[in-house]
């Protein structure tokens, strides 16, 4: 039934208007559909539709975006222009290191012992922190006998020997926290040789796929 009133009201209103005129389809601002040759300037800005003598819309056009649509897709705009962006670096930086892993390693030993070569370094470096930190925490244990040793007899203890504690006991803190950074430092360096050793494996053989499809166009070329 209401398609039925449609189309009355469309044939009516093309009834009434010049031959081969357009009909403008637009919504009030109370929700209420209007026809006619020309839209309103107050709708003008509105979402409206363009119909053809059979009551086809044959144009549409949206509605203008407010400013806060406008402002939100440019910021979604320039958050897919940043997404593309640190992709795009992303890219780069692995191709970069593809280049330096297949330039810098001939095989897939010369990058374990490249790995054990930082691994020592760091071990010397963890050992070595280690031994201060043995003798630092006896000589603290030392240390505070003695206070103790003073303090049990009665004597007043030396001011130098509360200020030994403190600079040994800071000492100490230093080296923990040394040992702590560096045993961090020895696990990202075996994630990142295990990547390397990974992606060298890729790339090599790639390399060979590469170099056997070469040979046979090559092979074919001669046939």
């Amino acid at each position: 039934m209401l398609l039925a009133r449609f189309v009355g009201i469309t044939f009516i209103l093309f009834s009434v208007l010049p031959v081969h005129a357009a009909l403008n389809k637009w919504v009030d601002d109370k929700g209420q559909v209007h026809y006619g040759d020309r839209v309103p300037a107050e709708y003008l800005k509105k979402e409206r539709a363009v119909l053809n003598e059979q009551g086809v819309i044959v144009r549409e056009t949206k509605a203008a975006k407010t400013k806060e649509e406008l402002l939100a897709e440019k910021k979604e705009k320039a958050r897919e222009m940043e997404i593309k962006r640190q992709k795009l670096i992303e890219e780069k930086k692995k191709a970069l290191r593809d280049r330096v892993l297949l330039d810098t390693f001939t095989t897939e030993k010369d990058i374990m012992l490249a790995r054990d070569a930082r691994i020592d370094a760091v071990d010397s470096q963890i050992n070595l922190s280690e031994t201060l930190i043995k003798n630092d925490e006896q000589k603290l244990k030392d240390v505070k006998q003695r206070i103790e040793s003073i303090e049990k007899s009665g004597r007043q203890v030396p001011e130098n020997l509360h200020k030994e504690v403190t600079a040994v006991s800071r000492q100490l803190e230093n080296h923990y926290q040394f040992v702590e950074t560096k045993t961090e430092e020895r696990e990202q360096i075996l994630r990142g040789f295990e990547q390397d050793i990974k992606r060298f494996r890729e790339l090599q053989k790639k390399r060979k796929e590469e170099a056997e499809l070469r040979r046979l166009e090559q092979q074919q070329r001669l046939d």
